[in-house]
C-alpha cells in the first residue's frame, strides 16, 4: 500500500530519516502531496502514540489542528469506549465518520469537530500491544464527499506511520544513560573499544559493559546494529 505515496528514492528507511517524529512529519507531508496530485487535500492530520510510562496518548506529529482539537484527540477521543472500541476492532483499517453509527450526533463532533470546519474524517489504529492501541493516525477533511477518493492514501499513510510509531514506543522504553549515548556516538564514528576507553577515561572492561547494556536496551546484538538503530531514533548523530 505504501507505493501510493510519492517515492523519494530514499530506500526502505525513507519514512524514518532521523527520528520517529521527523519520520511522522515526513509521511504527513508525502500524504498531503499525493492528495494534491489528486485534486484533494486534508484540512488537518496527526500521528499519536501511547506513552508506555504514562499510558496517555501524545502527539508525534500534527498539522492543521488547533490546540483544542488536538487535546480532544489525545484525551476525550481515546476515553470514548464506544468510538475508540470501533477503531481498535477495525485493526488497522481506516474508519471514516460515515462508518460510525450516529457519529454525527456525538457531542464531540457537534461541539469540537464541526465547529472547527471538519465535515469528514478518518482514524486508524497503527499498532497494538495486547489490547492497547499503541498509535493512531487522524485525518480531517473539509469536504464530506471525499471518502472513496482518499481511502487508499489514508491506508498507505497509516501503514508507513505504524513503523515510526513502533520506533517511538521502542525508543521510550530504551532509557540509555548519557554515558551509553557517548559510547554509541563514538561507535558510530568508527572507534574501537580501546579508543573509546581512552576518549572517556575509563577501562576497556567498562566500555564492554556499556556495550552489553546497550545491546540489551536497543534489542541488537552488534555494534553496527546498535549505532544504526540509535541514529534512526535520533539518539546520536549519524
Amino acid at each position: 500500500m505504501t507505493s501510493v505515496l510519492p517515492d523519494r528514492g530514499a530506500g526502505p528507511d525513507m519514512f524514518a530519516p532521523r527520528s520517529p517524529a521527523a519520520g511522522a512529519y515526513g509521511i504527513l507531508g508525502l500524504c498531503a502531496e499525493e492528495l494534491r496530485t489528486r485534486g484533494l487535500a486534508y484540512s488537518a492530520a496527526a500521528v499519536t502514540y501511547r506513552d508506555p510510562s504514562s499510558g496517555r496518548h501524545r502527539a508525534l506529529a500534527s498539522s492543521g489542528y488547533d490546540a483544542r482539537v488536538l487535546e480532544f484527540l489525545l484525551d476525550d477521543f481515546v476515553a470514548d469506549r464506544n468510538l475508540f472500541g470501533i477503531i481498535r476492532e477495525a485493526s488497522g483499517v481506516p474508519v471514516f465518520w460515515q462508518n460510525v453509527p450516529r457519529f454525527e450526533q456525538v457531542e464531540m463532533v457537534t461541539d469540537v469537530l464541526r465547529p472547527s470546519g471538519y465535515a469528514e474524517g478518518a482514524s486508524v489504529a497503527l499498532g497494538f500491544s495486547g489490547r492497547e492501541v499503541t498509535g493512531l493516525l487522524h485525518m480531517s477533511f473539509a469536504d464530506s464527499g471525499v471518502v472513496d477518493r482518499v481511502r487508499e492514501v489514508v491506508a498507505a499513510s497509516s501503514a508507513a506511520c505504524s513503523r515510526v510509531v513502533g520506533d517511538q514506543v521502542a525508543l521510550d522504553r530504551v532509557h540509555l544513560s548519557p554515558r551509553e549515548i557517548q559510547v554509541l556516538q563514538l561507535v558510530a564514528r568508527g572507534a574501537g573499544n580501546v579508543e573509546i576507553a581512552e576518549e572517556l577515561f575509563v577501562s576497556r572492561r567498562t566500555v564492554a559493559t556499556h556495550l552489553e547494556n546497550i545491546f540489551v536496551k536497543t534489542g541488537t546484538n552488534s555494534r553496527v546494529q546498535a549505532a544504526v538503530r540509535a541514529a534512526k531514533w535520533g539518539l546520536i548523530e549519524s
